[in-house]
């Protein structure tokens, strides 16, 4: 099930894009948030609980310019492979905002004036946005690792490899964010919704880690693309050309 999170500060533009977006997008969750100077990590909190697959976040929102590309950028912080769509009703008159918006990694740019009497064609055009983000990110390949998000499966030199839950997600993140470091306390809060106990995150993804690596070693001896950072943490690091 498609979850698809709007943060406009107009109201009517978000009823408009939510009862077009249900009829164009079949067994999907709308949510949205009326902006209104809220802190920034409070859309982030919002984020993690929603888990939306599509964010559309307006450009210029609570006379603030260009707070939908600051607030996107300090999301994509935590959540690096966030996919989201950015509307604007100011790209004729700000030849940087497409600049700005390719800069924090965004899907695309809507002008609203381009749909204000077509908002059903904005509707198509933001669930084939959606419909390009499945496609690409229910399976990482990374040679000889093969992740499948559907399936929930992980393959290496296409033998299968039975995870629990918590490893899937830990290794899961690792890969997507190849080469990108990841203290235990990240690791942990990714892989869980449920409260991080200072006092037992550490060891619970120091023995996950082992876990991984001892299923890979089953298959390849030599198969070690989880590094350890001293004093810092661990990322996935492995160049099939090597």
């Amino acid at each position: 099930m498609a979850k698809i999170l709007i943060i406009e500060d107009d109201q009517i533009w978000i009823d408009l894009l939510t009862d077009e977006l249900k009829e164009n997008i079949n067994n999907s969750i709308i949510n949205s948030i009326l902006y209104n100077n809220q802190s920034n990590d409070y859309f982030l909190s919002q984020v993690k609980d929603i888990k939306p697959n599509l964010v559309i976040f307006d450009v210029n929102m609570g006379d603030n310019p260009k707070a939908g590309i600051k607030l996107a950028k300090y999301i994509k912080k935590k959540y690096s492979d966030l996919v989201f769509v950015f509307l604007t009703s100011q790209k004729s008159v700000d030849p940087l905002i497409l600049d700005n918006a390719a800069e924090v990694g965004a899907d695309t740019v809507y002008d609203k004036n381009d749909f204000v009497n077509d908002i059903d064609v904005l509707g198509k055009f933001i669930k084939n946005s959606l419909d390009k983000d499945k496609k690409m990110s229910h399976l990482i390949q990374e040679p000889p690792l093969e992740i499948d998000f559907q399936a929930r499966t992980v393959k290496l030199y296409n033998t299968l490899i039975s995870f629990t839950r918590m490893e899937f997600e830990i290794l899961a993140h690792l890969v997507k964010n190849k080469n990108r470091v990841f203290n235990k306390f990240q690791l942990y809060d990714n892989a869980t919704t449920g409260y991080v106990q200072e006092d037992t995150f550490e060891n619970t993804i120091v023995s996950h880690i082992k876990a991984i690596r001892d299923k890979f070693k089953k298959v390849d001896a030599n198969f070690n693309p989880i590094k350890t950072v001293q004093s810092i943490g661990y990322k996935y690091d492995y160049n099939s050309d090597n």
